[in-house]
């Protein structure tokens, strides 16, 4: 190797003196059984491929087997076995390769030599000059591509380089570009970085900064790309430019221009661990190769102390994020340094069948191979461990001492050209395997690869990019602005609309057939949720029934005989056991009657009786007015603030929505007061008893009557006579078989002969009279009058509702409506005009599109001149 000092060049002879334990010589090389040429281990079968799928000398889509079961076929265009090379002296002040001393050295270009596509080192120059300049026309368009942001919108082609951290992903970039990275103590990559590595004239380099989600990692609606500094010319800036510009992609919310001279060091702020913004770098030089990849951030499996458990996450996802991408390249870095097995990137990218086929696998550090583990390297090499589509690469990059010695990028790529001729089992390597040693052959490599993927999908992504543009430009015209004459009378129109089909919601619209949303009223039918409301209101008022027991609490009643009568009152009042009123029997009920006696005479009892009876259901109802109320404002509010959503869903912006809302708002807490107030009235009236119905409340009051006397009776031990007339059958002669029954038929029939039609089961209340005759006579006439009450306010309740509130909004009760209350809004023209501003998202939704459209028109612009020649 060449140091400099003191300006002059120092010849040393290489090989260089290893600083670490070299691998063991290499043995005398034996034939393998079942390989009548005694070929190389690393030897492989080829695929047939065509001229296009496989440059010269390029290994493509090689299939591994078995080296004592496999036949050996040369690759193309390699040349054949060699000896060892000889030491020889390289003057490092020349910085041109080490001259080949023996076949073993394929004829190379000079570091200083550009790569144009001239005349090709394999003599075929017309073939070859072409094709380098396809390739290099290919990866120009597709740098064009990426340069519009396009790539947000579609699955460019592009290669990802990923590794977990510390497995030489720096280092390997560094040595296909030339360029060096921040090495710092600690100093990892905390961001994507971008690579656009081009051939050119003078060597330069750009760097530029690319936001695309924001600080929580949300899109953001337009990508950013901010120029980083002025264009470089020397290689030696690239380290401090690279180091401000991933500072200014962890702290966002600052202004880049404060990176570019270190003034961020003196703002307070927290950085970033790792964000999925983006360090673009654009280098062209004359050795530099025809590429285009993305670094992303080392694979961690655990943090420091203090560090963040979700950056762990964090980084995963994000190379997920471009790796599951299937025009995306996957380029695989494993350092030999460290066990496979321990390396998060391997499995990650490993595990999955189709990432396998397009994946690209590179060994690095192999200089730091342990004594004896060559060979489970050496089996990937050959892919029969971890076999990839596209096989796998060995690289040396420079080591601490090298770069401590300031060893220049074309010294140490001479350096690794000597180490892989020169150092066992690396040296021993057939054709096939010294096709895939070192860093400019991976390059080389990776540009046919993505050239290729270039060439096969740029048809569908023109395709794409076309269709894309119309869609956008189709949607732009639906949100183009509207052109408005006069703001006033659109706004009265949009609001006498609004209030049209309000009322049209409130008198009553057939439902949806099949409605998406069950509780959307305005599919199931405002009307419709109302009823049902009013009936769940009206079976509540049911249950506050009184609970009368036409027996005494003395009586001895066992479970089954009180559930037997509790049956038998059933058949005339529904509401017995539901209730949740007190149960009263008919000697507590004559007790209350007794004590409540004043001056009446003997044998009445005052009115107040009943009316405390009665009240204690009557007091309930208050409450379930008001519930009831309450649950119809709830869905008529919900049901107008969706017409509201919907007929104003596009003025939100300029405040119109929120103005006919504030009002309606009004309107609805004005009819709900107006409301409460006479349910309230209506509640204060049913607290005094009063009826008209008196043919309803009699003949109520006769049949509870009646059934609570055969309850009665039945206790007081007249259950057989009382059993024998309930079950009474004048048409069954079998009945009549004794002169009661004779007496029975006769009394029936003289009392039908003076127009009067009795059941036998009614001559119960003819029983001798008892000392509980007066409790069922309360109980018979409370209960009835509850019967008579209770429809009458579950029938008053809704009404008035309906009337005052529902009605009352839209005023089609007569007052004024909603429509008179719109109309006290500011309708000026300069507010009209305000109110019909477009929506927020309407607008950043159209900006995005013109931001979109402008992108697909500079692809398909690029295109076209790519297609055109």
């Amino acid at each position: 190797m060449a140091k400099k000092k003191g300006g002059k060049s120092v010849a040393l002879n290489v090989p260089i003196p290893p600083t670490e334990p070299m691998l063991p010589a290499p043995v005398a090389q034996t034939p393998f059984a079942g390989t009548p040429d005694g070929g190389s281990p690393f030897d492989i079968v080829t695929a047939p491929m065509s001229p296009s799928q496989e440059p010269q000398g390029e290994p493509y889509g090689r299939t591994y087997s078995n080296p004592s079961t496999r036949s050996v076929t040369p690759a193309q265009g390699l040349p054949g076995p060699e000896e060892p090379p000889e030491p020889h002296t390289y003057d490092g002040s020349q910085r041109t390769a080490p001259p080949p001393t023996s076949a073993r050295s394929r004829t190379n270009f000079s570091p200083r030599t550009p790569r144009g596509p001239g005349p090709s080192a394999t003599g075929d120059e017309p073939r070859m000059g072409d094709y380098f300049t396809k390739r290099r026309e290919l990866l120009d368009v597709l740098k064009s591509l990426h340069s519009t942001g396009i790539q947000n919108e579609l699955d460019l082609p592009q290669i990802v380089v990923i590794g977990s951290q510390s497995v030489g992903k720096s280092s390997l970039i560094e040595s296909m570009s030339g360029l060096m990275l921040p090495r710092d103590t600690g100093t990892c990559t905390r961001c994507p970085m971008e690579c656009r590595l081009q051939y050119g004239q003078v060597w330069s380099c750009k760097v530029s900064l690319r936001f695309h989600v924001d600080r929580s990692g949300r899109q953001l609606a337009t990508i950013r790309d901010v120029p980083f500094g002025p264009t470089l010319f020397n290689a030696e800036d690239v380290e401090k430019i690279l180091r401000r510009a991933q500072r200014a992609i962890l702290r966002p919310e600052l202004d880049p221009t404060l990176f570019l001279d270190d003034s961020d060091l003196h703002v307070f702020g927290v950085p970033l661990t790792f964000s999925g913004n983006c360090v673009c770098i654009q280098v062209a030089g004359p050795n530099v190769p025809d590429l285009y990849f993305y670094d992303l951030p080392g694979i961690i499996a655990n943090v420091g102390d203090g560090g963040n458990e979700a950056d762990i996450r964090l980084v995963e996802d994000l190379a997920k994020s471009y790796i599951k991408k299937p025009n995306c390249i996957v380029l695989l870095v494993i350092s030999c340094e460290t066990d496979f097995e321990n390396q998060g990137a391997g499995r990650l990218v490993l595990k999955d069948p189709a990432l396998r086929e397009r994946t690209i696998g590179v060994l690095t550090k192999v200089d730091r191979i342990e004594f004896g583990g060559a060979s489970k390297w050496l089996r990937m090499l050959r892919g029969e461990d971890q076999p990839l589509m596209h096989g796998w690469y060995c690289v040396k990059q420079r080591d601490l001492v090298q770069l401590q010695e300031g060893v220049t990028w074309e010294e140490a790529k001479s350096y690794e050209t000597e180490y892989f001729q020169t150092t066992s089992p690396w040296a021993d390597l057939g054709p096939a395997g010294r096709s895939r040693l070192g860093s400019q052959k991976l390059a080389d490599r990776l540009g046919n690869i993505l050239s290729n993927l270039v060439s096969q999908e740029l048809p569908g992504i023109r395709k794409t990019v076309t269709a894309e543009l119309d869609k956008v430009s189709q949607r732009l015209k639906e949100l183009a602005p509207p052109k408005i004459a006069d703001p006033r009378r659109v706004v009265i129109t949009l609001l006498r609309d609004f209030t049209k089909n309000l009322s049209k919601h409130i008198e009553g619209i057939p439902p949806m057939v099949k409605p998406a949303d069950p509780t959307d009223t305005t599919s199931t039918g405002l009307l419709h949720s109302l009823n049902e409301e009013y009936d769940r209101f009206r079976v509540k008022l049911h249950k506050t029934a009184p609970q009368f027991r036409p027996w005494t609490t003395t009586a001895n009643v066992d479970s089954q005989t009180a559930q037997t009568m509790l049956d038998s009152a059933k058949q005339d009042d529904d509401a017995v056991g539901l209730g949740t009123t007190c149960s009263l029997h008919a000697d507590e009920v004559m007790d209350l009657a007794k004590r409540s006696r004043t001056r009446e005479l003997p044998g009445n009892y005052p009115f107040s009786v009943k009316e405390r009876l009665i009240l204690e259901s009557v007091q309930q109802w208050s409450a379930l007015a008001q519930e009831c109320f309450t649950e119809v404002k709830d869905i008529v509010v919900k049901h107008i603030i969706r017409i509201v959503e919907e007929h104003f869903k596009a003025y939100s912006n300029g405040g119109l929505k929120e103005a006919v809302s504030k009002i309606t708002s009004e309107q609805i807490i004005k009819c709900a007061q107006a409301t409460t107030k006479k349910i309230e009235g209506l509640f204060q009236s049913e607290c005094s008893p009063y009826t008209q119905n008196e043919h309803y409340f009699f003949a109520y009051k006769t049949k509870m009557l009646t059934r609570y006397k055969i309850i009665h009776q039945e206790r007081e031990g007249k259950s057989a006579l009382v059993t024998a007339l309930k079950g009474y059958n004048p048409g069954n002669v079998h009945s009549i078989n004794n002169t009661q029954w004779s007496y029975i038929n006769q009394a029936i029939n003289n009392l039908q002969n003076f127009g009067m039609t009795v059941k036998a089961e009614e001559f119960i209340a003819l029983l001798p009279q008892h000392d509980m005759t007066p409790a069922l006579d309360i109980m018979a006439e409370v209960r009835a009058y509850f019967q008579v009450a209770y429809k009458r306010f579950g029938d008053n309740v809704p009404k008035q509702i309906d009337a005052d509130f529902v009605r009352g909004i839209d005023g089609s009760d007569g007052s004024d409506g909603l429509d008179v209350a719109l109309m006290s809004m500011d309708l000026s023209t300069e507010k009209c005009m305000e109110y019909l501003q477009e929506p927020a998202s309407v607008i950043r939704e159209r900006t995005s599109l013109a931001g979109k459209k402008q992108r697909l028109e500079a692809a398909q612009l690029k295109l076209e001149r790519y297609y055109r020649g």
